[in-house]
């Protein structure tokens, strides 16, 4: 592509950024941006559609971000939204991140101009980076949803002084931002909620005769850990013992391909390979919890676990490791089981654990489904998230 063909590009994301569909907004409420740097949906997109759903009306929240799955989405739901461009597929390179982020504040400063938001809200540590022109020349409320437990303390220093409260989706990463330096008073933990009402309420009880089917769930980035999974599988299999293994993921962000390669290679030439299957990404589980016997959640970093939460509610047990957020959400031995960071042993225990007492793990579903019911309803999340709009306009 020629330098006049790019220019004439950038030129067309700069007039969509003033391009808003969807409702008109309510005079009467609280105007906030939400502000997403991804197009595909992970966990943070996946909240932020159910923050859309479940708002409570005094609320009105217009959306930035680039073409693709996640605008179609929202704009689905009716919400207002505008074009930004996508982020760069190669993670490592600085400049070209400090290109993107440059023109995307100014994108974002044309948006902040024309829809008139009194409140941003930064869905991500990138997205407070990509609204720092909007908060200096417009001088809105800025909110730094904080979901991840991977941030440098330079990072975390800029991000504070930008925004006007932080939103910690976990005890740990609270903990992990104060450890930074941001002070305990300006975050407040939020934890992600699903909508339950319709998930099935019937958790069946499995046969002690029927092979067990584990899953593994996630993005396949280095950090979720999928090669532990599947050792663990190996070694579970080498006993002699039935079971299926699937791996349900995907590279949705095209930027860790070298790992997606290594890990189908590493399935592919298993000795076992016919009991363990990798299956794409899916937007929508409902059609899988039924054929799961139990979630094998491996990251050792995990801010919160979306996933798990599900899992919990749909009826399948649970097996995480014992830190980060799996670990608030988990009672261990009463609404799953826990294992420590990179404990293949004690993986494969737990495998064992739900495989050979199906007594158990009936009694650990039905009481995760209890208490995601009663802990992790997105109404209660919208609310909560709600108030903290109407707090900082009150301040």
């Amino acid at each position: 592509m020629c330098i006049r063909d790019r220019v004439y590009r950038l030129k067309e994301q700069v007039i969509s950024a003033m391009t808003i569909e969807g409702k008109k907004h309510n005079p009467a409420a609280i105007r906030v941006l939400c502000v997403n740097l991804e197009s595909s949906i992970a966990g943070a997109e996946q909240s932020l559609l159910l923050l859309v759903r479940f708002v409570p009306k005094r609320i009105q929240i217009f959306a930035a971000c680039p073409a693709g799955v996640l605008t179609e989405k929202l704009r689905s739901l009716g919400i207002r939204t505008c074009q930004i461009l996508s982020p760069p597929r190669k993670s490592n390179h600085f400049f070209i991140w400090l290109f993107y982020l440059a023109f995307v504040n100014i994108q974002l400063n044309l948006i902040v101009f024309k829809t008139r938001p009194q409140i941003i809200h930064a869905n991500s540590t990138k997205a407070v980076l990509a609204t720092i022109l909007p908060k200096v020349f417009a001088g809105r409320k800025l909110i730094w949803h904080m979901r991840d437990l991977r941030c440098s303390r330079l990072l975390a220093g800029i991000c504070r002084c930008l925004s006007s409260k932080v939103i910690a989706v976990s005890k740990a990463v609270k903990d992990k931002l104060i450890g930074l330096g941001v002070k305990a008073e300006h975050i407040e933990v939020i934890y992600n909620g699903i909508a339950t009402d319709d998930i099935p309420a019937k958790i069946t009880k499995k046969d002690q005769s029927s092979p067990v089917t584990f899953a593994n769930i996630g993005q396949f980035v280095p950090w979720k850990k999928q090669f532990l999974f599947i050792e663990a599988a190996e070694r579970f299999l080498q006993d002699g013992s039935n079971a299926q293994f699937i791996l349900i993921g995907d590279d949705i962000f095209a930027r860790d391909g070298k790992y997606k390669k290594e890990l189908i290679s590493k399935v592919m030439t298993s000795p076992f390979a016919q009991n363990i299957k990798i299956i794409g990404w899916q937007d929508n589980l409902a059609s899988y919890w039924e054929q799961i016997d139990c979630l094998v959640h491996t990251a050792d970093a995990e801010p919160f676990g979306r996933v798990i939460i599900e899992a919990m509610a749909h009826g399948v047990p649970v097996i995480a490791v014992a830190g980060g957020g799996p670990a608030e959400i988990i009672t261990n031995g009463e609404t799953g089981l826990l294992f420590d960071p990179d404990d293949s042993d004690g993986l494969l225990e737990a495998m064992k654990t739900i495989s050979q007492d199906r007594e158990l793990a009936h009694n650990l579903a039905i009481n995760a489904r209890k208490y995601i019911i009663s802990n992790f309803q997105v109404k209660h999340t919208s609310e909560k998230i709600a108030r903290v709009y109407e707090e900082l306009m009150a301040a």
